[in-house]
């Protein structure tokens, strides 16, 4: 395991995340997860993302964004 700022990912080879431990839901994710969340509109974001009151603020803020 590794971590980018402090967010846990499971890093290949190369040191490349192929998986994330989002901070939204709290459990492993695909870095596609995770760019598909950031370019779709709101309303197609899948529920499980959207929980957390602050959902917008902590992915907005989340070291992962746009990697």
């Amino acid at each position: 395991m590794a971590f980018l700022g402090d967010v846990e990912y499971q890093p290949d080879a190369k040191g490349t995340a192929e998986a994330v431990k989002c901070p939204l839901v709290d459990d492993w994710i695909t870095p596609v997860d995770c760019m598909e969340n950031q370019v779709i509109k709101e309303q197609y974001i899948p529920a499980r993302f959207k929980v957390k009151p602050d959902w917008k603020e902590i992915c907005s803020s989340c070291p992962f964004r746009d990697y």
